[in-house]
């Protein structure tokens, strides 16, 4: 969207920077590009000869520019499954307006990340963008699989102080499936609101004023999934039909491919070097391996234990980038807390190379691991799962029946591992064994955490108030679990600098404070677990 192009002073109030105009306006009202953005757009249906009503009865609208148009001619790519517009991305060529080149759109938020790169001297997918969707395609051959072409007449609305609230594009839209010759062409005309400054709540309050005029929200929001929807699958039924008395497949099967989904959209946050990616691809990764293993009786377990295996691989090869941020962090804040005069050598030095090395190492084999057969063979997996499940006849009885029973079964457990470490406690006092029972406590209340999160969506507060227990005891017995990773590196630095001639002393004072933290935390896991075990928050689970 927003391909119009406007003198770059059109909308500069006088004496403003024109530079300014790049942070709160569309990238089609002003001549300077924006590379990469996040668009929150909605499409609606509108007849071809049907009036526009007057923008300015939408929510905040004083003004509304003067019309421009632009003719787009776009051909999207895909794999010839069409991996890519199954899961919601889009990979296109277009020529005509303002941003002509190379468009990725990635399923993002409340909208999609959209990445531009240059149109080039050929028609080949730029390979940075082959890499960003390889998690989709898997090495598969990009070809063209669709044209379409839209005649653009695009609006400003602007506010009160002339900021571009968002843009409306009236679009008359041809497309053609690249192979059916002599099919007949799809045609018909859409309004996209495509939003600049204002709220995602603009869009529904949209609504209401352009319903008035007989425009409605899009049943098919994308255009190539309208050029394309012969091609595509209807939704399951059991995605969309989850209910008590209906099967526990339902359940299960949303969850999978709810998680295998948000697997695949940070696997290409990953790849495009995006904050928090490798946490979300390992968030995902637990979710899903925890999901097969508190519900593996309602699937064949000799086609999901192997798929556990190979997740719990995932996130534990990609973990390590994530202890050298925590731990970097943490030991600068400890630094910057204790008095100066016990701060002696180089210290703050050590710690940043020691960890800086740590995360670049990690970084590169992160990357080797998204890029190797295995890991690319393990997301078919997933796919093919998603797809066609092997369920077992337990998975057709009633929701209510079973599921409860599988929540039940893992708080059961996370109870045996909190006796285990208490018993560890009591006989060993602190020390390794101890941390290791109170990690298998915390991976316990994880799994449990995880289940209710399926249940949420039929249980609802039952679910979630245990759900919510359970994360208070999985975020501190987290937060020791760094202390145990901190302590560990403290020792190693200091084993080093000893070696190197340097003082030994600033590592044993912020180690004996993350000794003092753990055993802090420990009193809070005391207060979280009593709050959790209470029969009032398992009372529904009968």
């Amino acid at each position: 969207m927003r391909d119009v192009r406007l003198h770059p002073g059109a909308l500069r109030p006088r004496g403003a920077d024109p530079r300014s105009l790049r942070r709160r306006s569309p990238r089609s009202a002003t001549t300077w590009p924006v590379r990469d953005h996040h668009e929150i757009e909605r499409a609606y249906a509108v007849d071809p000869d049907a009036e526009l009503p007057d923008l300015t009865e939408l929510p905040g609208v004083v003004r509304v520019t003067e019309p421009t148009t632009a003719t787009l001619v776009a051909t999207y790519v895909d794999t010839d499954d069409l991996a890519l517009v199954r899961h919601g991305v889009t990979l296109r060529r277009r020529t005509g307006g303002d941003d002509a080149g190379w468009h990725l759109k990635v399923p993002a938020g409340l909208g999609r990340d959209e990445l531009h790169r240059p149109l080039g001297r050929t028609e080949t997918v730029p390979a940075g963008l082959a890499r960003q969707v390889l998690g989709w395609t898997r090495g598969r051959d990009l070809r063209p699989v669709a044209d379409v072409e839209t005649l653009r007449t695009a609006r400003l609305l602007l506010d009160a102080e002339d900021a571009v609230l968002a843009e409306v594009a009236d679009d008359r839209v041809t497309g053609r499936a690249v192979g059916r010759l002599g099919a007949d062409a799809v045609t018909w005309r859409e309004v996209e609101v495509e939003l600049v400054t204002a709220p995602p709540a603009f869009l529904d309050a949209a609504d209401a004023p352009l319903a008035a005029a007989g425009i409605l929200p899009r049943t098919v929001q994308r255009k190539i999934a309208s050029v394309l929807a012969h091609r595509l699958p209807e939704p399951a039924e059991a995605l969309t039909r989850r209910a008590l008395d209906g099967p526990a497949s339902a359940v299960l099967h949303a969850r999978l491919a709810e998680q295998v989904a948000a697997l695949l959209r940070a696997d290409c946050d990953v790849r495009r070097g995006v904050d928090d990616g490798v946490r979300r691809l390992r968030v995902a990764s637990r979710r899903l391996r925890a999901a097969l293993a508190t519900f593996g009786p309602l699937l064949d377990r000799d086609r999901t234990d192997p798929l556990r295996a190979e997740l719990r691989w995932v996130a534990r090869t990609l973990g390590a980038g994530r202890d050298a941020e925590v731990a970097q962090d943490r030991l600068r804040a400890l630094v910057s807390e204790v008095p100066r005069r016990q701060v002696v050598g180089p210290v703050r030095r050590r710690i940043d190379r020691t960890h800086a090395d740590r995360r670049r190492a990690a970084g590169t084999h992160a990357a080797d691991v998204l890029a190797s057969r295995r890991y690319l063979r393990l997301l078919g997996r997933l796919d093919r799962l998603v797809a066609s499940p092997a369920w077992s006849e337990r998975a057709d009885r009633p929701a209510a029946e079973v599921l409860p029973k599988r929540v039940r079964k893992d708080l059961r457990r996370l109870r045996e591992a909190v006796g285990v470490a208490e018993a560890v406690a009591a006989s060993d006092g602190a020390g390794p064994a101890h941390d290791e029972a109170l990690h298998d406590v915390r991976k316990a209340a994880k799994r449990l955490r995880h289940a209710c999160e399926v249940l949420e969506p039929l249980w609802g507060s039952d679910a979630r108030r245990l759900r919510k227990a359970a994360q208070d005891v999985t975020r501190v017995l987290g937060e020791r679990q760094d202390t145990v990773v901190v302590r560990a590196d403290l020792r190693r630095m200091a084993a080093r600098a000893t070696a190197d001639g340097e003082s030994a002393f600033t590592y044993g004072v912020l180690h004996e404070r993350e000794q003092s933290r753990a055993s802090v935390l420990e009193g809070e896991l005391a207060a979280a677990w009593g709050r959790l075990d209470s029969k009032k928050l398992r009372r529904w689970l009968g």
